[in-house]
């Protein structure tokens, strides 16, 4: 199933953040910038796996976009700004091939119910957690520095995270249910 390599990051993550950052109180900086291209692989082959023949030139161009920066999420503008940089190009790429399966999924009318399809549970978990966090990730430098409580922001992320997971849970017992 093309949701696996998700599955096994997310599982990697989970247990990384609480040894990694909690344990043995490594800076989260180095491992946000790894799994910020670690998480943009496991998507881009999802989506790869479910629309890619259609769609070469898309996927083509969101990779060297990704790439490109990534590269730039290097330079030395402070780690909000590079995980913003990181940040964008996920979003609009989850958008757009969200859209398109939609697309496809009208156009061929293959799965009879979507409730019992763990594409879909992957697809709107997707969709679901990057477009609530979108403008939150794009602007975490600005609402940090602005005097404001950060935190209380920060809720929206960990929301977004927990219907993420959920989806992602149901979307795996549907995989191994079909």
């Amino acid at each position: 199933m093309a949701g696996t390599p998700f599955i096994w990051l997310t599982a990697f993550a989970t247990v990384y953040e609480f040894i990694g950052t909690i344990v043995l109180e490594i800076s989260s900086n180095y491992w946000f910038q790894l799994y910020s291209l670690l998480e943009f692989a496991a998507i881009y082959y999802f989506y790869f796996k479910l629309i890619q023949p259609k769609f070469n030139l898309f996927f083509k161009g969101t990779l060297l976009l990704f790439l490109l920066s990534y590269i730039l999420s290097f330079l030395p503008n402070g780690h909000f700004i590079a995980g913003s940089i990181n940040k964008t190009i996920t979003p609009l790429f989850v958008i757009t091939s969200s859209t398109l399966w939609i697309r496809k999924l009208f156009m061929e009318m293959s799965i009879p119910n979507l409730w019992k399809n763990s594409e879909f549970y992957f697809v709107a978990s997707f969709l679901l957690y990057y477009t609530s966090t979108f403008f939150f990730f794009l602007l975490s430098d600005s609402i940090f520095n602005l005097n404001t409580n950060f935190y209380d922001y920060w809720l929206v992320n960990i929301i977004a995270a927990l219907i993420f997971r959920i989806l992602l849970s149901i979307g795996a017992w549907q995989m191994k249910s079909n």
